[in-house]
């Protein structure tokens, strides 16, 4: 099968890779990711990628033009007020789990839109991987945008390898992010970190 993998970040795009190459399917990637924040975390997340990607020979469409306003608009908030900002924005956060699948659907819908476009028999997700993402949100979104779509929605639970994977990206020395990706997810680990509540790790 022909997938193309939405790849949210090199870390958790180690096991699906592998895995899918393993089980012989022609693979490709696919970077959309607008809700990184700020540019340097953008930068540092791409170019990672690109390290793994050129060291693992394997393909991947960059769609790389920084674009945060893509994401600000789900929520009617000018681009202009964070796009600079490497601090505090002092903006009222659009709350979970609305906000995650709001930003699920904007990156999801763009990798079905392009498997189509492209002739691609299916799509997917590193997203999967992750434990402290919305897995039956991504699942339940993938399988509406495989219809609208008519490509395959490529579904696999990679999350028991979640931990796995990270020490293997620590292994191969790759950018090891410590949130999720938009500001308001750094900003809520910023919050609980000086209030000393545990926060999840992205490493």
């Amino acid at each position: 099968m022909n997938i193309l993998l939405h790849i949210c970040c090199s870390n958790c795009a180690i096991y699906p890779v592998r895995s899918l190459r393993s089980e012989k399917h022609a693979l490709t990637g696919f970077w959309f990711n607008p809700n990184i924040h700020p540019y340097e975390e953008y930068n540092l997340r791409l170019a990672s990628l690109k390290r793994l990607a050129g060291e693992w020979k394997f393909d991947v469409h960059y769609s790389d033009n920084y674009s945060p306003e893509e994401y600000f608009q789900l929520f009617n908030i000018s681009d202009e007020v964070v796009i600079d900002c490497n601090g505090p924005t002092g903006l009222k956060a659009p709350q979970s789990p609305e906000r995650c699948r709001s930003c699920y659907q904007l990156r999801l819908e763009r990798t079905a839109e392009h498997a189509q476009k492209e002739g691609f028999d299916a799509f997917s997700t590193t997203l999967l991987i992750s434990p402290y993402q919305d897995f039956e949100q991504i699942v339940a979104t993938g399988k509406e945008l495989a219809d609208k779509y008519n490509v395959q929605f490529h579904l696999r639970d990679y999350r028991p390898y979640f931990r796995e994977a990270m020490a293997y990206a620590k292994e191969l020395g790759l950018y090891r992010q410590k949130y999720c990706g938009c500001v308001f997810s750094r900003e809520e680990r910023t919050t609980r970190k000086k209030s000393n509540i545990k926060v999840q790790s992205y490493k």
